[in-house]
C-alpha cells in the first residue's frame, strides 16, 4: 500500500542490472481521481458544494468540492498510492440530509485517471431542547460525537433553546451542550441509524435537558468487564450531603453502554453517592454505594463502606468507579 522508497528502488535497479534485465519502468509521479456522488445502487446524486478529502496511507493528499452534477476531480495525487475518498459534513436539507460517505481502497497509478462513486444514504436526525436557570438556553454550542467513528457534528441552539442535528451516520452519540469554552458541558446520549436499504433513517426527538453554566459534580459508573450493561442503563444516582441530609438525584442515560455519567449542580459539601441499578431479565435491581475498599474507588453493597466525596461549588469534581458483577436470579 505504501509507495516504494528511494532505498528499495535503488536495490531493485541494482538487482536488475546484475542479472542483465532492463530496469523497471518508473510510473509518472501522480494520478487523478474522478468522483461522482451516487446512491448505493449507483444512481448519480446531483449535489453541489460537498467537501471531499482524499486520504492516503499517512496523510490527506487532496481536497475537492463537488459541482452541480455532484462530481469532483482530484489531480496531482501521489502515485502509486491507495486512497480513501470521504465527505465532510454534508449541506443540510432537513430530514433528507445525506450522512457522510466514503470510498476506500482506490488504487491510484501515475499518469492515469480512476473513476469512482462515493455512495450516500439519508442520515439520521436528532433534535431536542435545552433550558437554563432563566428559561430557554439560546445560543448554546452543541456537539454530537459518534463514539464509534469519532465523527463530530456541530450546531447551535436557537432562541427557543431548540437544536437539531441532521445527516448523522449510524452509531452511539454523545450530545453535549456548552455554555462557554471553559465550562463543563451538559452531556447525554442516544443511538441512531442512517437509512438501511428500505428502512428509513432514525428521526429522534430527545426530552428537554437542563443545561447549567457549569457542573459541580460528575458521577460515573463502569462495568468491571468493560462490556455494555443493561443494569446501568437508566440507573438512578442519588447524592446526599452528610451534614445537612439534602439529597439530589438524577438518572443515567438509557443507551446500552459500559460506562455512564450523571451530572449535578449542587452546593459545596461532602456527599455519599448511592447507585440504584436497573433490574434486567436475569439480574435484580441493586442498591450500591461508592466506597474505597483497598484504596480503590468502586461501588460496594455494604452501606457502612460508603466513603463521602468532596464537592466544591463552582469547580469540577469527578467521582466514580467500577460496579461489581451481579449474581443472576
Amino acid at each position: 500500500m505504501r509507495s516504494i522508497t528511494g532505498t528499495s528502488l535503488v536495490v531493485a535497479l541494482a538487482a536488475a542490472a546484475m542479472v542483465g534485465l532492463a530496469p523497471p519502468a518508473i510510473a509518472a509521479g501522480s494520478g487523478t481521481i474522478a468522483v461522482q456522488l451516487a446512491t448505493p445502487d449507483g444512481t448519480a446524486i446531483r449535489l453541489a458544494n460537498v467537501e471531499l478529502a482524499a486520504i492516503g496511507v499517512d496523510a490527506v493528499v487532496g481536497s475537492a468540492i463537488t459541482d452541480a452534477d455532484g462530481t469532483a476531480t482530484f489531480t496531482g495525487i501521489p502515485a502509486p498510492e491507495t486512497v480513501t475518498v470521504t465527505t465532510r459534513q454534508l449541506p443540510p436539507h432537513g430530514a433528507e440530509t445525506y450522512a457522510p460517505g466514503l470510498r476506500s481502497d482506490i488504487a491510484v497509478r501515475g499518469g492515469s485517471t480512476v473513476a469512482v462513486t462515493v455512495p450516500l444514504v439519508i442520515g439520521a436526525t436528532v433534535q431536542g431542547g435545552v433550558v437554563g436557570p432563566a428559561g430557554p438556553a439560546a445560543g448554546r454550542l452543541m456537539y454530537a460525537w459518534n463514539d464509534d467513528t469519532s465523527q463530530v457534528f456541530r450546531t447551535t441552539s436557537d432562541g427557543a433553546g431548540q437544536y437539531q442535528f441532521v445527516g448523522l451516520s449510524t452509531g452511539p452519540y454523545r450530545i453535549e451542550a456548552y455554555a462557554s469554552g471553559t465550562a463543563s458541558p451538559a452531556v447525554w446520549k442516544t443511538r441512531v441509524y442512517q437509512q438501511r436499504g428500505t428502512l428509513p433513517a432514525s428521526q429522534v426527538t430527545l426530552s428537554r435537558h437542563y443545561a447549567h453554566s457549569d457542573y459541580d459534580l460528575s458521577v460515573y459508573a463502569a462495568t468491571a468487564s468493560r462490556t455494555p450493561s443493561a443494569q446501568l442503563s437508566g440507573a438512578s444516582v442519588v447524592v446526599t450531603d452528610v451534614t445537612t441530609g439534602a439529597s439530589f438525584s438524577t438518572r443515567f442515560s438509557t443507551v446500552l453502554d459500559s460506562e455512564q455519567t450523571a451530572q449535578f449542580q449542587i452546593p459545596s459539601g461532602r456527599y455519599v453517592v448511592e447507585l440504584r441499578t436497573a433490574a434486567t431479565t436475569t439480574t435484580p435491581a441493586r442498591v450500591l454505594w461508592l466506597g474505597r475498599p483497598g484504596g480503590v474507588y468502586e461501588y460496594v453493597a455494604d452501606r457502612a463502606q460508603a466513603v463521602p466525596v468532596q464537592v466544591v461549588f463552582g469547580g469540577f469534581n469527578g467521582w466514580g468507579g467500577a460496579v461489581p458483577e451481579a449474581a443472576s436470579r
